[in-house]
């Protein structure tokens, strides 16, 4: 009798050892074929029509091209199921991955072998997501839908709610410390308050920024 043909996977990680960990791990399961393993999302992009995966992973934070850029790259060339595995649990990020279409998300605090048992769900035509991640969904649709403010803004009231400073707003965002000065600015403008202490109050009591996730 002929066997079950073995599903086939792309991986996709910038770091070498659990980019040759997981191959490893995913190869030897049984359940799968690793066709190939790529440290960026261009030379995976280039070779996706010879590779022909059921399943592409992937992290995010690829130093080659931005994660949502390369998630709309992928699925525009082939039409794999795609599982993010990464450290990123910011909810904005977790969101708009996720408005993208793809069949799971995943934390890399998970234990490899639960991450690799997890995969059976997608390649069934199911969805995967850790449980943390799960949450900050059910918080972030929570959130007050009106809200005046922007997205990066957003982002910084969040991170003010949790007593951030200029410059730790700037270091987390990845922006200039000038720049969270002005989207401070202008949330105190949007939300006609003067101080990051009412700013707070005004962000919890009216649910502009989830509680007790990033």
């Amino acid at each position: 009798m002929i066997g079950k043909l073995k599903k086939r996977i792309v991986l996709i990680e910038e770091d070498d050892r659990l980019r040759e960990g997981l191959s490893f791990m995913i190869e030897h399961s049984g359940n799968y074929s690793m066709v190939n393993a790529y440290k960026f999302y261009g030379d995976a992009i280039r070779q996706i029509h010879r590779d022909c995966p059921n399943l592409v992973i992937m992290d995010i934070t690829i130093s080659d091209m931005h994660g949502v850029e390369g998630i709309r790259t992928l699925k525009s060339k082939y039409p794999a199921e795609i599982v993010v595995f990464t450290d990123i649990d910011s909810a904005q990020v977790i969101n708009e991955v996720l408005s993208l279409g793809i069949s799971g998300y995943i934390l890399k605090d998970v234990p490899l072998t639960d991450f690799i048992r997890s995969l059976e769900c997608v390649v069934n035509g199911g969805a995967v997501l850790s449980p943390a991640v799960a949450k900050t969904v059910l918080e972030f649709f929570h959130l007050n839908p009106y809200t005046p403010l922007s997205s990066r803004e957003t982002d910084v009231l969040r991170l003010i709610t949790r007593g951030k400073t200029y410059s730790e707003i700037a270091l987390e965002l990845n922006i200039a410390i000038e720049t969270s000065k002005t989207h401070i600015r202008n949330i105190y403008k949007k939300l006609n308050v003067n101080s990051k202490s009412e700013a707070v109050r005004k962000a919890l009591n009216d649910k502009l920024v989830s509680v007790g996730v990033d």
